[in-house]
């Protein structure tokens, strides 16, 4: 059995761990997102006077419509170090930014955070789309729940006497004991860790799976609408909510949350989506994020997500897994946790590839050729 689960271990860590390989190291990155994005393009994201209040929605809205002579049709409020404004009007792909102390147009980018969302495209698609998420996310799935049980059952001694060895790195050991060690004891402490951002972010690829088995577990008595299939009744002779009308019932719903993003329907069967959060600063814990979605052309709430009453199964997934997945639950602290965590896959894979190499050395030396009237030993 032992020899079986380490082949298992072997083969796909060796396969699947160049991708999580990858995708480890560009989530490290994602972590500091907000402070990337501000450091690498203070000139659009930084407010002028950031101690001033914000300038009302509608103002901004205003001067974006009179500047592009077009609809706006998504606002992203300010958040956390992302202090300005963010919007898009009708007809242009480019993404508009206004300082939220005086409602001025600063500039545009095609990409909302530019360099950081290149990153999060490799992250989660590998550039290649939905073939690529579905790559990562069958990746995600094949370490929490093939990698990680089969190293801890590899991990565990064969005699007690043994177990301190696997809990520390040995001092003054040789090149192959110090890299077993790597893999053996890192493997150990960042199990936990790893499952965890496994399973979350392979949520975001299967995403509609995923609430399906959470619900199972939860005994959850209705599924949880999947939010893509989410339409509005087609009403040829009523007009679809405009960006005012949107805001008007931003307003009137959860109004102890703060705005977070507002999106018109893109197409005449779409929905209005509202979303909301419980704080614009980075809080340790659950993530409370309202979001709602409209009927465009009565204004109506087709589904509506919140999060203090919601089933637990809906609950865990939409209050926690983002902050589990982005290394936010705890804080400061798990995210310079998961800044290093997304470097443990690398290390675990160099280091296996290096143990399976030095394995099928020592089995050449273990069998020889011999020529001529000599057998094969």
């Amino acid at each position: 059995m032992r020899k079986f689960i380490l082949q298992v271990h072997l083969w796909i860590g060796l396969t699947a761990g160049a991708v999580l390989a990858f995708v480890g190291i560009t989530g490290s990155l994602y972590v500091f997102q907000p402070e990337l994005t501000v450091a690498l393009y203070p000139e659009l994201y930084q407010a002028s006077q950031p101690e001033a209040a914000l300038v009302d929605v509608r103002t901004v809205v205003r001067n974006a419509e009179q500047q592009f002579g077009k609809e706006v049709t998504n606002i992203h409020f300010p958040l956390r170090e992302l202090e300005n404004y963010i919007l898009k009007v009708k007809g242009n792909k480019q993404w508009l930014f206004f300082d939220a102390s005086t409602g001025l147009y600063l500039g545009q980018m095609e990409k909302r955070r530019g360099l950081l969302d290149d990153i999060l495209d490799l992250h989660r698609h590998l550039t290649i789309g939905d073939a690529g998420a579905f790559v990562t996310g069958t990746c995600s799935l094949l370490l929490a729940f093939v990698l990680v049980s089969s190293g801890l059952f590899l991990w565990l001694p064969k005699k007690k006497r043994n177990l301190k060895d696997g809990l520390r790195l040995k001092p003054n050991a040789s090149f192959k004991r110090r890299n077993f060690d790597l893999h053996n004891v890192f493997g150990f402490y960042f199990s936990i860790p790893l499952f965890l951002a496994a399973v979350t972010g392979a949520y975001f690829t299967f995403q509609e799976e995923t609430q399906q088995v959470v619900d199972t577990l939860t005994l959850a008595q209705e599924p949880t609408p999947y939010v893509k299939e989410l339409k509005s009744r087609y009403q040829a002779s009523v007009p679809s909510l405009d960006i005012y009308q949107a805001l008007d019932r931003m307003d009137q719903l959860y109004p102890g949350y703060r705005p977070r993003t507002v999106v018109l329907a893109p197409d005449s069967l779409a929905t209005v989506n509202l979303t909301y959060m419980a704080s614009a600063e980075l809080e340790a814990g659950p993530q409370n994020r309202p979001m709602v979605y409209l009927d465009q052309y009565t204004g109506s709430r087709v589904y509506d997500y919140n999060p203090e009453t919601a089933p637990i199964g809906r609950k865990i997934t939409r209050n926690w897994f983002v902050p589990i997945h982005f290394g936010e639950v705890g804080g400061w602290l798990t995210r310079i946790l998961w800044f290093f965590l997304g470097l443990v896959p690398a290390m675990l894979w160099v280091t296996g590839i290096i143990i399976w190499m030095g394995r099928g050395k020592k089995k050449k030396r273990k069998g020889y050729v011999l020529t001529g009237k000599d057998a094969v030993a």
